[in-house]
């Protein structure tokens, strides 16, 4: 029986293709890997790939619960206080910064409006993992 092993890569909406690039790369870091016209690949230095959509049509990478917002995917980082003063900086919009009990989580949004999540956990968690 098949099975799957690993996740390849993510894809999400953007608005503007090549202002998505730079923003991933500027402001979280990742790096591109191919650009196709209308995709592109970005990543991380560990990983699946974020593979961007150029589209139009009115979608987000997001859900809500109970009418909440929630990011669909969200990053690890070690520092997540100076993520947050970066993204401020650039006026980045940032609807939660906070410790949640297990770590420090923040939600963002990117400029196509596609909600993104960062946490750095408490180091006993981290240890753990």
């Amino acid at each position: 029986m098949g099975s799957l092993h690993s996740l390849l890569h993510i894809q999400i909406p953007v608005k503007r293709l090549d202002e998505s690039i730079s923003w991933y790369t500027e402001h979280l870091g990742f790096m591109l890997k191919e650009h196709y016209g209308s995709s592109a690949f970005l990543a991380l230095p560990a990983g699946p790939w974020l593979m961007l959509w150029q589209s139009s049509d009115d979608s987000h990478a997001h859900f809500s619960v109970n009418g909440q917002q929630m990011p669909t995917m969200l990053y690890a980082t070690n520092d997540i206080h100076t993520l947050y003063e970066q993204l401020s900086q650039n006026q980045v919009s940032i609807v939660h910064y906070q410790d949640d009990g297990f770590g420090w989580v923040m939600k963002f949004y990117d400029p196509s409006g596609n909600m993104w999540g960062a946490i750095q956990e408490h180091s006993a968690l981290q240890q753990e993992r």
